[in-house]
């Protein structure tokens, strides 16, 4: 799904890509001069912050909206509107699922694959940690315990602080693995069966740990969660909501346990969607002696253990050098990956959500292949027009590549000044910035793969 849009064979339920949206030829300069302008980009802005920011920057306050406006985003009508707005959506949603046909038709994958996945991006970076209260499963606990008379919070055991996210990114390697191999992944009974499996997990989990399981173990909130800190929105230290610099919100993230893992899993995944759909990739899984589904378990684990393990080397290189305790250090600078992640998640799906959006959007007047036009959209076309402006596509893709690692870099130095000995601030940073320099290298290597 790759930078383009995806279809549905309904005789075999495989996936196939359509590629030739903003490819190599497309773009304004040859693609080598690209590769090599883009890794400049990035150690050039290394270079101009080093001699220009010599002090970490001072935490700026936001501007706070008043106490009116956060009563009003906090009153319990407009946070059981939102919590009923997500619920009657899911509901439809498993109407679709349980009782549509089994077809490309059917709204239920765009909206899992499309919808949820891709649009809770820019959905996160325009309201800010709106999914916590979208969250179905999160309304129907709420619900439950209300119904029973219990404390949402109460836990029967409790979670120890060591899981931190490990449920989260276990879980999310679980979605990007029925994304991108699992065989009949665009069927019912294998996206209904892994619906089950989560829902049943994550309920059950809040009936055990009480509601701060979702927090530890929800895939998508914690997803959400972390894109929401690149977003305007926050909250002052008296809990009143402000408006703040995108990259200062970003800063105030502080990972627990299993945060490094979860954005390498979010990282690793875009990057092995990518190299799954080039030449070398299909004919390699076309030779291989083992099978397509273990081949590509592989890959993918592949993929989140060389983000992982580039990025852990490159902090703990950084503590060795600068004679700083080493353990703390992937925490302290993930947030500069958050942008990093951002960046591949724009160029890998924008035409995915631009175009299979509209198509999810068209389907959800007739769930159930009736002939019905629930919302008046059943009519309508998917609007390509695009597709003809494949340069620009090209271009807004490598630029989103660039911007992130850029964005990376800024956010690694104003930390590395913070944490280091003025004397090794800059040394320290060197093994991060040639890790972001790979990763630049590579994202469009693996975007625009052949």
């Amino acid at each position: 799904m790759i930078a383009a849009f995806t279809v549905v064979n309904p005789q075999v339920g495989a996936l196939m890509p359509l590629h030739g949206i903003g490819g190599r030829q497309d773009l304004p300069l040859p693609f080598e001069l690209v590769v090599a302008g883009a890794a400049a980009a990035v150690v050039a802005s290394f270079v101009v912050l080093a001699l220009a920011w010599k002090r970490p920057g001072p935490a700026r306050p936001g501007l706070p909206l008043g106490e009116g406006f956060t009563r009003i985003i906090d009153s319990a009508a407009l946070r059981w509107t939102v919590r009923g707005l997500g619920l009657a959506v899911a509901a439809f949603m498993m109407m679709a699922l349980l009782l549509g046909e089994d077809r490309l038709t059917n709204p239920i994958f765009g909206f899992v694959y499309v919808w949820v996945w891709v649009g809770l991006v820019p959905l996160s970076l325009l309201l800010g940690p709106i999914w916590r209260t979208l969250n179905p499963l999160r309304t129907l606990h709420l619900l439950g315990c209300r119904l029973l008379g219990t404390n949402p919070d109460h836990a029967a055991s409790q979670l120890p602080a060591w899981a931190g996210r490990w449920p989260a990114a276990i879980g999310l390697f679980t979605f990007v693995w029925l994304e991108l191999v699992a065989p009949d992944r665009v069927t019912i009974p294998i996206l209904l069966l892994w619906l089950a499996l989560y829902t049943v997990i994550l309920l059950f989990g809040a009936v055990l740990f009480g509601q701060g399981w979702f927090s530890a173990a929800a895939p998508f909130e914690t997803y959400a969660l972390t894109i929401a800190k690149l977003s305007p929105w926050g909250r002052n230290v008296g809990g009143q909501i402000e408006l703040r610099s995108p990259l200062a919100n970003l800063a105030t993230l502080t990972p627990p346990p299993g945060m490094v893992v979860f954005v390498s899993v979010l990282i690793g995944s875009t990057g092995y969607d990518g190299f799954s759909n080039s030449s070398l990739w299909v004919r390699s899984i076309q030779s291989s002696a083992l099978p397509g589904i273990v081949l590509g378990t592989l890959g993918l684990l592949g993929f989140i253990a060389v983000v992982l393990g580039s990025y852990t080397g490159a902090c703990l290189l950084a503590g060795r050098l600068t004679d700083t305790s080493r353990r703390a250090l992937p925490g302290l600078f993930l947030h500069s990956l958050v942008p990093i992640a951002l960046g591949y998640i724009t160029a890998h799906y924008l035409t995915l959500l631009i175009l299979e959006g509209q198509r999810v959007f068209i389907n959800v007047s007739d769930p159930l292949s009736r002939g019905w036009n629930l919302f008046g959209t059943a009519e309508r076309g998917v609007d390509a027009s695009i597709v003809n402006y494949p340069g620009l596509i090209g271009s807004i893709q490598a630029g989103a590549i660039v911007t992130g690692h850029v964005l990376g870099v800024i956010l690694a130095h104003n930390r590395a000044l913070a944490l280091f000995p003025r004397r090794a601030a800059l040394t320290g940073q060197l093994p991060l910035l040639l890790a972001m320099v790979g990763y630049t290298v590579a994202a469009l290597l693996l975007l625009f793969a052949e």
